[in-house]
C-alpha cells in the first residue's frame, strides 16, 4: 500500500518546517518539472533505486523522513527538481553513471545528514545553490573523479560535523565559502589534491565556534597550493 500524502498546509511536526519563502515552483532550476502542483509532503522515507521508484516523487515538495538515491543508473537528479526540504537524512550513494546534480537546485534544508559518496562520475558538486542548513552531518567522501565542490554556496549552518575525505582528485572546496557555523567536528582529510589554501578560505569564514576545537583536522591534503 502506498504511503499517504500530507498537504503543505497541514501541520508537519517538529522535523520539518513549513517553507514560507519557497521559490522552487517558479524557478527555472526545477529542470522542466511542473512544480506548481508539487505541494505535498511524503510522511515517511523515500528510496530511489530504479526508474520504477520515481512515481513516489509525483506532487512532492518535501519529504518528512529520509531520502535515499542509491546505486542507480541515472545520469542526473532532475527528478528531484521540486524537492525543497528533507526532514531527515539525504543520502546519494554509489550512483556510477551520475554526472549532474542540478536536480538539487531547489533543495533548501536537510533535517538530518547530507551524504554524497561513491558517485564516481561526478566531476563537480555544483548546482546545490539554495541549501542553507543541514541539521546533521555533511559527508562528502570517496568520489573518484570529483575535482571541485562549487555548489553549496548558500550553506551557512551545519548542525553537527562536516567530513570531506578520500576524494583522490578533489582540488578545491570553494563553494563552501559561505559556511559560518559548524556544531561538531570539522574533518577535511586525505584529499591529496585538495589545495590547503581553499580549505583555509572556508575555515576563515566560520565564526561559530569562535575558536578552533582540538578535534578539528585538515591533514593529508595538498599543502603546496
Amino acid at each position: 500500500m502506498a504511503s499517504p500524502r500530507i498537504t503543505v498546509a497541514m501541520a508537519l511536526g517538529a522535523s520539518l518546517m513549513v517553507c514560507t519563502g519557497c521559490t522552487g515552483a517558479d524557478d527555472d532550476s526545477t529542470v522542466g518539472l511542473d512544480c506548481d502542483r508539487a505541494n505535498e509532503i511524503h510522511p515517511s522515507h523515500v528510496i530511489i533505486e530504479s526508474e520504477d521508484d520515481l512515481a513516489q516523487l509525483d506532487g512532492l515538495r518535501a519529504i518528512q523522513g529520509e531520502l535515499q538515491v542509491d546505486k542507480t543508473t541515472f545520469t542526473d537528479l532532475d527528478f528531484l527538481g521540486c524537492i525543497e526540504q528533507v526532514g531527515n537524512s539525504l543520502t546519494i550513494f554509489g550512483n556510477d553513471a551520475l554526472t549532474n546534480v542540478d536536480g538539487l537546485a531547489a533543495l533548501q534544508r536537510v533535517g538530518g545528514t547530507f551524504a554524497f559518496s561513491e558517485n564516481d562520475a561526478v566531476t563537480d558538486l555544483d548546482g546545490v545553490r539554495d541549501l542553507t542548513e543541514v541539521s546533521g552531518n555533511v559527508i562528502i567522501q570517496n568520489n573518484a573523479t570529483m575535482t571541485g565542490i562549487s555548489g553549496l554556496s548558500s550553506l551557512a549552518t551545519i548542525g553537527s560535523a562536516i567530513n570531506i575525505r578520500s576524494n583522490p582528485v578533489l582540488e578545491h572546496i570553494d563553494g563552501l565559502r559561505g559556511l559560518r557555523s559548524v556544531g561538531g567536528q570539522l574533518a577535511i582529510t586525505q584529499n591529496p589534491s585538495l589545495c590547503l589554501s581553499s580549505v583555509n578560505v572556508v575555515g576563515e569564514g566560520i565564526t561559530s565556534p569562535s575558536t578552533i576545537p582540538d578535534n578539528w583536522s585538515t591533514r593529508a591534503n595538498n599543502d603546496d597550493c
